[in-house]
C-alpha cells in the first residue's frame, strides 16, 4: 500500500507542478462554487474514491486469496460495468454486448485457470476482490460523467482530461492515505529497481493511461470499454512470455483468442437503425 501511495502521490505531484488546470481541479475539491463545479467535485470524488477503493480491496484481498483467483475476480468488472451502467440509465444491455461479455469472461477464466487454485471454498479475500471489481466497474461508468462536467468548466477536451486525470489521482491518494496506517506499517526500500518501478508505474501505467482513458473512453460505451480492457491479461501473458520466460499453454492461448473475439464482437459496427453513441447520451 505504501508503494501505491508513492505511485499515486508522485504522478499527482507531477501534474500539479506542470499544469495549471490540474491545480484548478484540485482547488475545486475544496472550493467549488458554481453548480457545474459542485457536480464536478461530486463526480470526481466518486471516480477517485472508486479507483482508490479498488486498489485497497484488491491489495487486501491478495492476503487471503491466490493471484490467479484475484486476476479472474478482478476481471469480472466486465460484468459489473454493464449492470451498473444499466441501473443508472447509461445504456442498455444488448444481446451482442451480453455475448461479448460472456465470451470474454470465459477467455479470462481459461487464461487465468483460476479453478486450479480454488481450494477450501470462498475466502474473505475473494469477497474483497469482488468488491474491487465492482469499484472498478463504477469507475469505468462514472469517468464519462465527470468528463462532461469538466468540459463545461474548461471548455475543451484536452484541458478537461488533464483536470479529471490529476484530480481523481489526488482524491485517490488521500483516500488510500487514510487507510494506510490501518492496513500496514508504511515502509519503502529505495533501490534502483524499486525507484525504476515507481517512475514507470507513476508516469506511464498511471498518469498516461488515466489521461488516455479520460480523453477517449467516451468514444465507446462503458460496457464496450470494460470488454476492451480485458485485453490487459492477454498483453500481460505475452510480456511474461518474452521477458519472464513463462510458457504459454494451449488454454492460455485459447483464452487469449476468446478475449480478442469478445472485443471484436463488442466493437462490431452498429446497424443503420441503431443510434450512434454521442456526447448527448451522457
Amino acid at each position: 500500500m505504501a508503494f501505491v501511495v508513492a505511485r499515486f502521490g508522485l504522478i499527482s505531484l507531477v501534474f500539479l507542478v506542470v499544469s495549471s488546470v490540474a491545480r484548478r481541479g484540485t482547488k475545486l475539491l475544496f472550493t467549488a462554487r458554481t453548480k457545474e463545479e459542485r457536480l464536478f467535485r461530486r463526480d470526481i470524488l466518486i471516480v477517485g474514491g472508486s479507483i482508490g477503493l479498488g486498489y485497497i480491496l484488491q491489495t487486501a484481498g491478495l492476503l487471503t486469496t491466490t493471484t490467479s483467483k484475484s486476476a479472474f475476480l478482478t476481471s469480472t468488472a466486465v460484468v459489473w460495468t454493464p449492470i451498473i451502467s444499466f441501473f443508472i440509465g447509461r445504456e442498455k444491455i444488448t444481446a451482442k454486448l451480453g455475448s461479448a461479455v460472456m465470451l470474454t469472461l470465459v477467455g479470462v477464466l481459461l487464461l487465468t485457470q483460476a479453478w486450479r487454485a480454488a481450494q477450501g471454498g470462498m475466502a474473505i479475500g475473494d469477497l474483497l476482490t469482488i468488491g474491487c471489481a465492482i469499484a472498478f466497474g463504477v469507475y469505468i461508468v462514472w469517468i464519462d460523467r465527470v468528463m462532461l462536467h469538466a468540459r463545461e468548466i474548461t471548455g475543451n477536451g484536452h484541458a478537461a482530461s488533464l483536470m479529471v486525470t490529476s484530480t481523481q489521482l489526488v482524491a485517490a491518494t488521500l483516500l488510500i492515505l487514510v487507510f494506510l496506517p490501518v492496513m500496514e506499517t508504511p515502509h519503502y526500500s529505495a533501490t534502483p529497481f524499486s525507484i525504476g518501478a515507481l517512475i514507470f508505474t507513476a508516469l506511464i501505467a498511471t498518469g498516461a493511461t488515466a489521461y488516455l482513458q479520460a480523453r477517449y473512453q467516451n468514444v465507446v460505451t462503458p460496457s464496450q470499454a470494460a470488454v476492451i480492457y480485458m485485453i490487459e491479461p492477454v498483453v500481460a501473458m505475452l510480456i511474461a512470455e518474452v521477458f519472464l520466460t513463462e510458457q504459454i499453454s494451449f488454454l492460455d492461448a485459447l483464452g487469449a483468442v476468446l478475449i480478442i473475439a469478445g472485443v471484436i464482437i463488442a466493437q462490431a459496427p452498429k446497424r443503420k437503425d441503431e443510434p450512434i453513441k454521442g456526447m448527448k447520451n451522457l
